[in-house]
């Protein structure tokens, strides 16, 4: 029986940490894609994912709107990775784009190694680029461009209002491409 996500909600905040489980799995996936983007390193992003529902799962009585389980949920990731951050932590960062299987050039492929090293520099300059937003407006960047999310959700997510989360992807953009420019 597939049950809705509201509906394993709804037995969850009954008391039934089965169905939490359940919607743990499904989220897991997401959570832990925003997490690893956020602070760059796989073991870390791991960490702070298990973290997230761990959390999630002990507050769960907070939640005062279950239609918002899911800006509920990144924000509590959010709050993990800025707590992580605080802490110190030495973090090593990945690439913003979904790693290719092999490093090597697809035969099929018709770029140059040419062309292949030049895309791997821009990319690499676009992370350094990337690291050096501010905070909040990577953190915006993120949950807009990488996981789908509304300019309403990541206001609620962030708790600030709707014009500041717009401003910041704006100004976030506006400086990464100033950025890039300069290092092009």
């Amino acid at each position: 029986m597939n049950r809705s996500d509201d509906h394993l909600l709804a037995l969850a905040l009954q008391g039934d940490g089965a169905c939490f489980g359940e919607l743990a799995e499904r989220w897991q996936r997401r959570i832990f894609s925003f997490v690893c983007r956020h602070v760059g390193n796989v073991e870390e992003a791991q960490d702070l994912t298990q973290d997230t529902f761990a959390k999630a799962y002990q507050n769960l009585d907070r939640l005062t709107d279950p239609a918002r389980f899911s800006s509920w949920l990144y924000k509590i990731a959010l709050n993990e990775c800025r707590m992580r951050f605080r802490r110190g932590r030495n973090i090593t960062h990945i690439s913003l784009e979904k790693e290719d299987e092999s490093e090597g050039i697809d035969i099929a492929d018709a770029t140059t190694p040419e062309r292949h090293l030049a895309d791997k520099e821009k990319s690499l300059l676009l992370k350094e680029a990337f690291q050096a937003l501010p905070e909040e407006q990577r953190s915006v960047i993120l949950m807009k461009e990488y996981q789908n999310l509304k300019f309403h959700e990541i206001s609620e997510i962030m708790n600030v209002p709707l014009s500041t989360v717009k401003s910041r992807m704006y100004l976030g953009l506006k400086t990464l491409r100033r950025l890039m420019e300069k290092k092009l």
